[in-house]
């Protein structure tokens, strides 16, 4: 069984720096579904309170005030999704940078050793595609969890929607 000091040094230095981007990733996660969890109806009907304060909604202005709410909701409630969406991008980008280096120490081994030593080779393999794979994985991990966090945004912003149309057909 390889252990995580193991894998960190097959990996090479880039594996580092996929690790504090996976730390970012995640952060970015858990908070969101954090705050989705409880962003429920009742933080939603306080929200929408605050928003209408001192605001006097009339046949003229319920159009204009309906859209700057939801356009407030859709900000609030997608706050951070671009850059879960960029850390994500980045981690099979930097997977690949991990190849360049590895396959860099492959062709420094040849260069030194020629070809009959193969067992020097496959470290500069393992710099190679461990990079890659993890890039890979955090990825697609990543995505499973955007799309979902995506999704609970959507509802809450229909769960605004619904919030508006009840108070203002008051």
């Amino acid at each position: 069984m390889i252990g995580l000091t193991d894998l960190f040094e097959r990996g090479g230095p880039v594996l580092y720096i996929l690790f504090i981007v996976t730390l970012f990733i995640w952060f970015i996660i858990f908070s969101k579904y954090l705050s989705t969890s409880f962003n429920n109806r009742n933080w939603i009907k306080n929200d929408f309170k605050n928003f209408s304060d001192g605001v006097s909604i009339n046949g003229n202005n319920m159009h204009l005030f309906e859209e700057s709410y939801l356009i407030h909701v859709r900000r609030t409630s997608s706050q951070k999704l671009k850059l879960l969406d960029g850390l994500i991008g980045l981690c099979p980008m930097l997977g690949l940078l991990g190849t360049v280096y590895g396959m860099i120490e492959v062709f420094e081994v040849l260069a030194v050793l020629g070809t009959g030593n193969p067992r020097a080779m496959s470290t500069g393999v393992a710099k190679a595609t461990i990079p890659t794979m993890a890039g890979m994985t955090i990825a697609l991990s990543g995505l499973f969890f955007k799309f979902d966090l995506a999704n609970k945004v959507e509802r809450h912003q229909e769960k605004a929607r619904e919030l508006i149309k009840e108070n203002i057909g008051k």
